[in-house]
């Protein structure tokens, strides 16, 4: 396997990810689960290959889900192949299915998350502005706002 993908052998290794992947931030990783007896993922096997060269900023790894059912199961995948983008530790997005243009979305997103966190103060305005936590927070502030002016 050339590019730049790491096949994750163990679930040991596969949490070693997850810690790297929070510790770092601005941190994106891709993951392809995958088997080996699925015709679909062989086909895009290729083009994830490609990518993994084309995108230096994200860690492409692959996950066989034969050899880590658990992996596979702890992250909801019940369709091979299947694409999680992670950023900070955090799933962002995933892909069901060997489609090209929805991976290619996945990685400008993955991509844009990177170079938002590079030299941006915590609390900057960068594109974590509108996740469901910021979205969260902006409503408990409306609210108590609210609260307070009632009163």
């Amino acid at each position: 396997m050339g590019g730049r993908i790491i096949q994750v052998k163990s679930a040991e290794e596969w949490a070693s990810h997850m810690r790297e992947c929070r510790a770092f931030g601005g941190k994106s990783y891709l993951v392809d689960f995958t088997a080996s007896w699925c015709g679909p993922c062989q086909r895009i096997a290729p083009t994830y290959e490609k990518y993994s060269t084309e995108n230096p900023n994200i860690t492409f790894l692959k996950v066989d889900v034969d050899e880590l059912a658990d992996v596979a199961g702890e992250c909801g995948v019940k369709a091979m192949p299947t694409f999680i983008g992670f950023f900070n530790g955090e799933q962002v997005d995933t892909v069901v299915g060997a489609d090209d243009a929805k991976l290619r979305e996945l990685i400008a997103t993955l991509n844009s998350k990177g170079s938002a966190g590079a030299g941006q103060k915590l609390g900057g305005a960068a594109a974590p502005e509108d996740s469901p936590e910021a979205r969260r927070a902006r409503m408990l502030a409306a609210i108590e706002a609210r609260n307070n002016s009632a009163s």
